[in-house]
């Protein structure tokens, strides 16, 4: 008997779900039906990729992409819809709760990282070094993420917005700088027993 993976069945139910949702929106705010129309594009894109991948057995990190960005999308038209209706106090809480969940994503995949990285053995540079490269990815995704999602949480939303456009490319071109260094170490010559 073949096990599924845990997000196999979240991901089509994410995307359904933001479908309603912003159909729903759709009919509240029919003056930005060009948004709602490209958000029912990206669900309908991101449930192709799903279906592309659905049977595959290396599609687990895709699968769980998009079942974090159906989360996003959920999240967010459905606040919208909540503001529509006049149950949302603050205007901002929708941007707000969709850069958590982001910052989640990034933590989640900053931990997964090492152990989705290309293995050593094919690496043609310092195995010790590929290693400790992988760990300082890994971790400067998941603490990028952690700083992105307490940022959103307890700053003021333009200040927020300022520090995610620090604090991601920074991280991208700290991590790319890495990438640099590693590729111009040469492996280190053992001696031979």
């Amino acid at each position: 008997m073949e096990t599924k993976s845990a997000v196999y069945h979240p991901a089509p139910v994410l995307l359904a779900l933001s479908a309603g949702l912003a159909g729903a929106n759709w009919f509240f705010w029919p003056e930005r039906a060009a948004a709602w129309a490209t958000e029912l594009a990206v669900i309908g894109g991101l449930a192709v990729v799903f279906a592309s991948v659905a049977r595959s057995r290396s599609g687990d990190a895709i699968r769980r992409a998009i079942a974090f960005a159906g989360l996003m999308l959920a999240i967010a038209l459905s606040l919208k819809l909540a503001a529509a209706l006049g149950a949302a106090a603050h205007d901002d809480v929708a941007q707000r709760a969709t850069m958590v969940v982001l910052g989640a994503f990034i933590v989640v995949t900053g931990n997964a990282l090492p152990k989705m990285l290309t293995p050593l053995s094919v690496l043609r540079c310092d195995a010790v070094r590929a290693q400790a490269f992988h760990r300082f990815a890994g971790w400067s995704w998941v603490l990028s993420g952690l700083a992105l999602s307490v940022a959103w949480l307890v700053l003021s939303v333009e200040v927020a917005q300022t520090v995610t456009l620090i604090l991601l490319p920074a991280c991208m071109l700290t991590i790319v700088w890495q990438v640099v260094r590693l590729r111009r170490s040469r492996p280190t010559t053992r001696p031979a027993a």
